[in-house]
């Protein structure tokens, strides 16, 4: 079944890594600014299309991926 992943197997996949700085890292479709800017201690950089939502709380994190897979703006990570 090639179909979308469920919400528990992306957010294992994007909380699996963090950055050497202990940012947790989730691509984003532009349109997520509105949903970006209600959460606290997160850090929003533009790229072209790509918006790159860096946190380095896990909670914060987790909850984010959820708003955005619902409303499938969240973007591609290899």
């Amino acid at each position: 079944m090639g179909g979308r992943k469920n919400i528990d197997d992306v957010i294992r996949e994007y909380l699996s890594r963090k950055t050497p700085d202990g940012y947790y890292i989730i691509p984003a479709s532009l349109a997520a600014r509105e949903i970006v800017a209600k959460y606290n201690n997160v850090v929003v950089e533009e790229t072209g299309t790509i918006l790159f939502i860096k946190t380095r709380s896990r909670s914060i994190a987790e909850k984010v991926l959820r708003k955005l897979w619902t409303r499938n703006l969240l973007g591609e990570y290899s």
